[in-house]
């Protein structure tokens, strides 16, 4: 598939997602906080006990809110961690962040922890995107780097990758390259989709 083909496919879903209402929102929002502390609590039973880290991306745009799924996470002292962009196509790094917590803009706009965070390699990593398949393929938005981060990790140890996004952002098949890193589970307000 051509670059222009996922761009059109790019922009075909997130205008799905543009069209999501506030109410639907809210409420998959909780949904999906729901479901994903289900799935924290399969791979990181013990949480704090055994220091697992668990990545949630902050949302941008009309990505679905992970702000809740935050909170749970915090009340079941599950520590937790955001992603910080360093440049495209290159990893992630991922600082501790707790609710209430400040964020400061980053060098791309985006709201992160302070640099004076303690880094981790997170166990699990909910990730953002733009359109996913039942293959467990995911369609970012472009930078290759959720890609480069999984592969980085996924070298150092067993991880799991969960995509987070709404029902309508589901495509039949998402075009791939080589690189192309697939998720373990796909979460959307609907269901959890399991891929490995």
């Amino acid at each position: 598939m051509t670059v222009d083909a996922k761009t059109e496919l790019r922009r075909r879903t997130l205008s799905r997602r543009d069209l999501v209402s506030h109410e639907e929102a809210h409420a998959a929002s909780i949904a999906v906080g729901e479901r994903a502390l289900a799935l924290v609590r399969r791979f990181a039973p013990r949480g704090a006990e055994t220091g697992e880290v668990v990545s949630v991306y902050w949302p941008i745009r009309s990505e679905l809110n992970t702000r809740p799924l935050l909170e749970i996470l915090a009340a079941e002292k599950i520590a937790t961690a955001l992603p910080v962009m360093t440049a495209v196509k290159r990893p992630l790094i991922f600082r501790g962040f707790t609710p209430g917590d400040d964020l400061v803009k980053g060098p791309f706009g985006l709201s992160e922890p302070a640099e004076t965070r303690p880094s981790f390699d997170p166990d699990i990593v909910f990730s953002p995107l733009a359109a996913f398949d039942r293959r467990g393929y995911r369609l970012g938005y472009g930078g290759g780097i959720y890609d480069a981060t999984l592969s980085q990790l996924r070298a150092k140890k067993r991880i799991v990758a969960v995509g987070v996004a709404y029902a309508c952002q589901e495509t039949d098949s998402v075009p791939t390259e080589p690189h192309d890193q697939k998720l373990d589970f796909l979460l959307t307000e609907r269901e959890l989709i399991e891929f490995s």
